[in-house]
């Protein structure tokens, strides 16, 4: 009979917990919506735009929540991704999209919503929002750190 090592031990129990680790983290992916294009994550209806002649269809007006993204000198960010949290923190809704708006109809409550830009190194951007009643809301998630015309990023 063979004594096991301490050391394997807690190998084996950092390679499972690594694993485990690496399943979560798959499974927390944002579900990509096409541009252009209508879908329901989570139960929530969302939409990607905002590039084009396509951002002006009357048909995203309906959409209560408009999410943009912006630089600091306010030109319009692609390629993000947002999650959304209910006012006890549960997960609503985690989406991507390549096109600067993302759309969201929400119940009105009370949420907190990050940005993150998914091609740059930048700090995300997190709020408070209430979704209206009746119209839509734009809310501007603005990335002070980056300029695109710059091309920097930290």
């Amino acid at each position: 009979m063979s004594a096991k090592s301490p050391l394997s031990s807690v190998a084996a129990a950092a390679a499972i917990a690594l694993a485990a680790g690496w399943a979560g983290a798959a499974g927390a992916q944002p579900t990509k919506v096409p541009l252009d294009a209508e879908t329901t994550v989570d139960g929530v209806p969302v939409a990607c735009t905002g590039i084009g002649q396509t951002k002006l269809d009357p048909h995203w007006k309906t959409y209560p929540v408009r999410v943009e993204f912006s630089d600091s000198k306010n030109a319009y960010l692609a390629n993000e991704a947002i999650t959304v949290w209910d006012a006890h923190g549960r997960q609503v809704v985690s989406v991507s999209c390549e096109g600067p708006w993302i759309l969201l109809k929400l119940p009105p409550a009370s949420y907190r919503i990050e940005g993150r830009l998914l091609d740059m190194a930048a700090k995300p951007r997190t709020a408070p929002f209430k979704p209206p009643a009746n119209g839509q809301m734009r809310l501007v998630l603005q990335f002070l750190d980056v300029d695109v015309n710059a091309q920097t990023a930290p």
